[in-house]
């Protein structure tokens, strides 16, 4: 474990995993842009190594994974991660989604000391029924124990309503949305030709994209449905689905690619690491969630100039704005429409939507803005001042 230095302030981030996803994905962004002068950053899983775990220790941050895979390797997991604050003595604690949340207030009520706890919530909550029975009693445990937290931040003020409806305590409750690097996601021109030439696509072809790990709640058999209506309409349209899970191994995905109007049109790409490439080559960007906080592959298409098409979840109509089309959940019809209506504009017209969603994420959403207020905020609690 590297020395403490006793210049900066030592932030603990105990997060559920490592693999691709948004919180993770957020997490790196804020390690990778964070004043490694001012705050000493230790990032600590409670499962297995992942893509991401990776990324962070190329930053020469240091991740300790614990390898919980049950609930008895859970209790050691907590063990090993009681003994690493012990000697890490942090300034501050934080942790990130409903697992890592629950770890960082147990070890912190194990050591005794009133460090500075920060829990991160990054997900809408409509229907708790639907979460995994072992992940809702942890979302209920958590709003019995809230109220000892410092500080629990939101990404999306529609997961902060939810939560705190449940019973999260409202007077720790905070809203920090996700930043974006729009230096990183940014119009690319070329990784349209390339992503057209490895799909074996012509130029003129369209690109409808999703970039989302499988999962029911982000929507992709509403994408696929959609994507089957708008295969019947259109015969210069093609689909590109990105993310883990997303392949022909996956039964939906199988069925998809055996119906008839998509044969030879759906292209399932699995987990990728050049999101930003295959971002920047669509032409129209789906984010079709049935429950969401705030997506980052929304603010991603936003960034590389792409319209979107969101349902109408958690803070996707606010993120949007006016860089594409909002329609309910759920509604393949409606998702089908929206995303025809866009297709059927000029060229020109298209890229000034794209143009203006870019200009709002980096208005509204930067990832130096983000940033700097999770900064601030460990500088006002180290300084025990919300303590």
């Amino acid at each position: 474990m590297p020395a403490a230095n006793a210049n900066r302030i030592v932030v603990v981030h105990v997060i559920t995993g490592l693999n691709v996803g948004g919180a993770e994905r957020m997490l790196w962004k804020l390690l990778a842009h964070a004043d490694r002068q001012r705050f000493d950053m230790r990032v600590v899983c409670l499962i297995g190594d992942g893509p991401v775990a990776d990324d962070i220790r190329a930053l020469g941050i240091p991740v300790l994974c614990l390898g919980a895979q049950s609930p008895a390797g859970g209790f050691q997991a907590l063990g090993r991660l009681h003994r690493y604050l012990r000697a890490a003595r942090p300034d501050i604690l934080q942790g990130w989604m409903y697992h890592g949340n629950f770890a960082a207030w147990v070890c912190r009520w194990l050591a005794g000391r009133r460090v500075p706890l920060i829990w991160g919530v990054r997900q809408s909550l409509y229907d708790i029924n639907k979460e995994k029975p072992g992940t809702a009693k942890v979302i209920r445990l958590c709003a019995w124990l809230s109220g000892a937290a410092t500080k629990i931040l939101y990404n999306s003020q529609t997961a902060r309503q939810h939560h705190e409806n449940l019973g999260y305590a409202a007077e720790r409750g905070d809203w920090l949305p996700n930043g974006f690097d729009t230096d990183l996601f940014r119009p690319d021109p070329t990784a349209r030709t390339a992503l057209r030439e490895e799909l074996g696509l012509q130029p003129p072809a369209a690109l409808v994209g999703m970039v989302a790990r499988y999962d029911p709640m982000k929507g992709h058999a509403n994408f696929l449905k959609a994507a089957q209506l708008l295969a019947e309409r259109r015969n210069d349209v093609h689909f590109v689905l990105v993310g883990r899970g997303v392949d022909s191994q996956t039964r939906l995905f199988a069925d998809a690619e055996r119906a008839s109007a998509l044969q030879g049109r759906l292209h399932l790409l699995g987990e990728r690491r050049d999101i930003p490439s295959i971002t920047a080559a669509l032409d129209i960007a789906v984010t079709p969630s049935v429950s969401e906080g705030f997506a980052n592959a929304i603010g991603e298409g936003m960034s590389c100039a792409v319209p979107c098409v969101v349902t109408d979840v958690g803070d996707s109509a606010a993120v949007l704005g006016d860089g594409g089309r909002v329609v309910a959940a759920e509604d393949a019809l409606a998702l089908a429409d929206a995303i025809c209506e866009l297709l059927d504009l000029s060229g020109d017209r298209r890229q000034a939507i794209g143009m203006q969603a870019r200009q709002r994420v980096s208005a509204q959403f930067s990832i130096q803005a983000v940033v700097e207020r999770y900064q601030e905020l460990y500088l006002r609690l180290a300084a025990n001042e919300d303590a």
